[in-house]
């Protein structure tokens, strides 16, 4: 697996040579000049700026993309090696054949992530043109003349000091120019190599690895067997005849509730109608001068018995009611757990067919 792949060899050391050379040679153009050796006159705080600024480019130098490129090739058995171990933990099989899902291009940008520092990259083709510019206000604030000379040949004599300090103070800018554009230009070139590198890389893993096109239709397919198999549970749980069962069910438990509560309100009620009967008859025997006192236990005794009658009515209704509301109860929770049920397929539903219409978008753009 991936060993068709041949990056070549590559020494960091030697590009970043290649890059530092003409600089480096043009610092040495500036010194030789400020010494004399050159006919070129250059002040000293011109070789100072230049001298910062070539330092400056010396440290930015590692994070070009043509030196550090050379870090892929370096590093490319440990990729091997790190690919080879995701791509076996990322198979899937489809018809018949086992591939891996992983998306090769994620992976070797976070692998290749510390090749080179992205933030120094981007601000060093306008670090330097900066830095040049600043050092040529430098210079030409060190090498201003004074101007407060009252004879004429003194004044031409500053004025001509001023000229050359400004001709010379522009070497800086020019310098940090061109650094810029020599960086510029291997950055690019590092940069094609890189993708060079890539290139190679996913073509020799290619055959291991399964195309996007083949893993959407997979995943269309999958979403649509999970939509059919929600759709079928769905029916196979509330359908029509669960439904009147569950009705059917609750309707006899509450019929039978009622002719219980009906038969103990009408037990009541006779009972009641039996009391006051015997009440009656012990009114009437009020009458009888001799009967009054047993009358009068008699009632007394007929009243203690209509309370215990309304003693056991209180007792019963409350026994009812007891009943009916938990009765009501369980089927409020019933209920409760239905509608939770309800809920939670459409959420699936919902889920499956918002997962659904984003695959088909997906495919149909790509």
């Amino acid at each position: 697996m991936g060993s068709k792949v041949n990056l070549g060899s590559c020494f960091s050391f030697i590009r970043f040579l290649v890059v530092v050379s003409i600089p480096l040679a043009i610092v040495g153009v500036v010194v030789a000049s400020f010494l004399n050796y050159l006919p070129y006159k250059v002040p000293i705080h011109s070789v100072i700026m230049i001298s910062v600024i070539f330092v400056i480019f010396l440290f930015f130098i590692p994070h070009n993309a043509y030196v550090s490129s050379c870090k892929i090739v370096g590093r490319f058995k440990d990729l091997k090696h790190e690919l080879k171990s995701r791509i076996r933990k990322t198979l899937v099989k489809i018809h018949n054949e086992k591939k891996s899902t992983l998306n090769l291009d994620v992976f070797l940008n976070d692998y290749f992530s510390d090749i080179r520092n992205d933030n120094y990259a981007s601000v060093a083709t306008t670090i330097f043109p900066m830095l040049g510019i600043l050092g040529t206000f430098i210079s030409i604030a060190i090498s201003m003349p004074d101007f407060s000379v009252s004879s004429t040949e003194a004044l031409d004599r500053e004025i001509s000091l001023l000229l050359n300090g400004v001709g010379t103070a522009f070497y800086v800018s020019i310098y940090g120019i061109f650094l810029s554009i020599w960086w510029m230009f291997f950055d690019k070139r590092g940069l094609s190599k890189v993708q060079k590198y890539m290139q190679l890389i996913k073509k020799d893993f290619k055959d291991y690895i399964w195309d996007k096109v083949t893993l959407n239709h997979f995943l269309y397919a999958q979403n649509q067997m999970h939509n059919e198999d929600l759709i079928s549970s769905l029916r196979e749980n509330f359908n029509i005849h669960f439904m009147k069962k569950f009705n059917d069910s609750y309707l006899e438990s509450y019929e039978k509730l009622l002719s219980q509560t009906t038969q103990s309100f009408n037990q009541i009620t006779d009972s009641m109608k039996n009391s006051a009967e015997s009440i009656t008859k012990s009114l009437s025997s009020i009458s009888d001068a001799e009967s009054k006192i047993e009358s009068k236990i008699d009632i007394d005794k007929r009243v203690e018995k209509f309370g215990e009658v309304i003693s056991k009515l209180d007792t019963t209704l409350d026994k009812a009611f007891v009943k009916i509301d938990s009765e009501v109860a369980d089927i409020v929770n019933k209920l409760g757990d239905f509608a939770e049920v309800v809920v939670k397929k459409s959420d699936d539903v919902e889920k499956s067919l918002h997962d659904y219409h984003k695959q088909v978008n997906k495919i149909i753009k790509e």
